[in-house]
């Protein structure tokens, strides 16, 4: 049998609202989600690729622009020798309200529903499987009980949903292991997560997670892209392509020996050496012993910076250095406030705790000392 070559996909929550962002960057950011699609399908049809899979969430929520709408339609209207399966997930699931019902798509796409459905393609000796959430929760797995009706075939499925441990709950379709390697599929793909998983088996099923096409914040750092590759009975040779159009970067940086702006800004240039400052995204956190004397404002350091970034933020998490034989022989306010601090900060529970303390001690001892807390 011609093994068949698949794109799989998820997770572009088109229309983010990019909250984090300033309002001009947020645009651009919405605009870089639909120019990232449109490498997709350069892609599928460079790669002459029969089969793309879109697992999920492909919307952010209800809110969409027309043009984004008008976007995707005319995209999808350029691979139509390309088989296009999209199972909604619980960001946009499938009911009467959705765009997956209102909007009449190309006819090379197919839209799953509430059921698990088979779309069996002749021609590929394939079979492609799809269920979608119709509402933003499902705690109950889309996958329970199901097996493929003809082994013979290459028999794929397009599925957004949790990969979670026996017994473990998930209000986002709960799938197990057990469930994966029972179903008999050739090929399971994945959306929900926004981190390529590597390509897993269990039995004779190979699975993943393509994570999502492009970052959206800095909790989904670095790399992001699709999966890409041939599939054909008990053979998979599928693999990552990192496609996005900019990346997310978190820095930390340890400034105890800095004396100046100047030389954090140093630091901060030298990190980010490499790492296309002019295009990507940045979030630098200041870390270390700083003297009490020493106060950071991140918005000086920003302003000196920013016009070489892309998008640059700034989160000082420096604590103060204090030096213990000084502070035995200081009976002062000062001293007896310092000692209260140091003591809570030993005591505290966790780190939510021992941070609050540590940046009241940072502050009291601004204020006793320069009269002002320096909090921006």
């Amino acid at each position: 049998m011609k093994p068949v070559k698949i794109l799989h996909c998820a997770d572009f929550h088109f229309d983010t609202p990019f909250r984090e962002l300033s309002g001009t960057i947020a645009e651009r950011r919405k605009e870089d989600l639909r120019e990232t699609f449109g490498r997709v399908v350069n892609i599928a049809k460079k790669e002459r690729v029969d089969i793309m899979l879109l697992c999920g969430d492909l919307f952010d929520n209800q809110k969409v622009s027309p043009m984004t709408i008008d976007y995707l339609i005319g995209k999808m209207g350029e691979i139509p020798k390309v088989r296009v399966f999209i199972s909604p997930g619980n960001h946009d699931p499938y009911n009467e309200y959705s765009y997956y019902h209102l909007v009449k798509w190309p006819e090379n796409i197919y839209i799953f529903k509430d059921k698990i459905e088979k779309v069996e393609i002749p021609e590929l000796n394939t079979c492609v499987y799809g269920r979608g959430f119709t509402r933003p929760h499902q705690q109950d797995s889309l996958l329970k009980g199901f097996s493929v009706e003809d082994p013979t075939k290459l028999n794929i499925m397009a599925l957004h949903g949790e990969v979670v441990q026996s017994g473990q709950n998930s209000d986002y379709n709960p799938i197990t292991a057990d469930e994966i390697e029972e179903s008999g599929l050739d090929y399971l793909a994945l959306g929900h997560r926004h981190s390529f998983t590597n390509i897993a088996l269990l039995g004779n099923t190979f699975w993943a997670y393509s994570g999502c096409p492009e970052g959206r914040a800095f909790d989904e750092l670095g790399d992001k892209g699709i999966l890409l590759g041939e599939l054909s009975k008990g053979n998979c040779q599928v693999g990552f392509r990192s496609i996005s159009k900019r990346k997310y970067f978190e820095l930390k940086i340890n400034i105890s020996d800095c004396k100046t702006y100047e030389e954090i800004g140093i630091s901060i240039l030298e990190k980010a050496s490499g790492m296309e400052k002019e295009k990507n995204l940045f979030k630098v956190i200041l870390q270390g012993e700083i003297p009490e004397a020493l106060m950071v404002n991140t918005s000086v350091i920003k302003e000196k910076l920013e016009n070489q970034f892309y998008f640059l933020k700034i989160e000082d998490k420096t604590t103060i250095k204090v030096d213990p034989q000084l502070l035995a022989n200081d009976f002062t306010l000062r001293g007896l406030f310092v000692q209260k601090m140091l003591e809570r900060i030993s005591k505290s529970g966790n780190q939510t705790e021992q941070r609050k303390a540590e940046l009241a001690l940072k502050y009291g001892l601004r204020i006793l000392g320069q009269g002002e807390a320096g909090i921006e």
